[in-house]
């Protein structure tokens, strides 16, 4: 189990990087930003980053306006 964006998911199997788990989740990586426990891992690090059962992860995407 594993919350995202404070929402309980127990389908996801972890451990999982943060990579496979974007992947799993249909996100388009250019337009998030990942933290897990309120630490925000920096993109090129997501790969090396393991979520682990009980971490929670908050998902937030970049919107552009004026």
């Amino acid at each position: 189990m594993i919350f995202i964006n404070d929402e309980i998911n127990t389908k996801i199997k972890t451990p999982i990087s943060i990579t496979d788990l974007v992947n799993i989740l249909g996100l388009q990586s250019k337009t998030i930003a990942v933290a897990v426990n309120e630490k925000v891992i920096q993109k090129s690090d997501w790969h090396k980053n393991k979520i682990i059962s009980n971490d929670k992860v908050d998902i937030v995407r970049a919107v552009g306006g004026g």
